[in-house]
């Protein structure tokens, strides 16, 4: 399968996909709910994109047909839009954990919310494979966890991606 090589967005690494004002340290959330609105107002600021509230509703009504807390801590929340010609993400923290209705029971303190275009079918799952690839390694996870800005984020991102993708 050919994908275009070099268009930007087209990676499959999170860390091609988001920029430092698309990482918060310390989300302000404090429920499901208001933590994926969070992430999307963020991610939508951060990329320069507004969709009047479409990545919104189409996360929420994704979330709403299974929860996208993958366990161990990590929600991966994610949609798709026809407003956007590339995928795109954003990253949170919630030090103190959301109720995320996580397979194992537990809250989630680390949030990735991918966000595609309608058309995008296999850059979508592999950059998702990816992200939950990454995400097993208890290390990174406490790492990306731990970081105290989101350049130090993305350098341990960087880092992670060169050793376990």
């Amino acid at each position: 399968m050919s994908v275009a090589l070099g268009h930007p967005g087209l990676s499959m690494q999170l860390s091609e996909l988001i920029n430092e004002n698309a990482i918060r340290m310390s989300l302000a959330a404090r429920d499901k709910e208001s933590c994926i609105k969070e992430l999307v107002q963020l991610l939508e600021s951060a990329h320069g994109v507004n969709t009047k509230g479409e990545i919104l509703s189409k996360v929420l009504q994704r979330e709403s047909m299974m929860s996208t807390g993958i366990g161990n801590g990590v929600a991966i929340p994610h949609g798709k839009t026809r407003l956007l010609d590339h995928l795109v993400a954003a990253c949170g923290v919630a030090p103190a954990g959301i109720e995320f209705d996580s397979m194992d029971g537990e809250p989630a303190t680390l949030f990735i919310l991918l966000v595609s275009p309608e058309t995008l079918r296999g850059p979508h799952v592999k950059a998702l494979a990816n992200v939950s690839r990454l995400l097993k390694e208890e290390s990174v996870r406490n790492a990306l966890r731990t970081s105290a800005t989101p350049q130090a984020f993305m350098g341990v991102l960087k880092e992670a991606e060169s050793r376990f993708l």
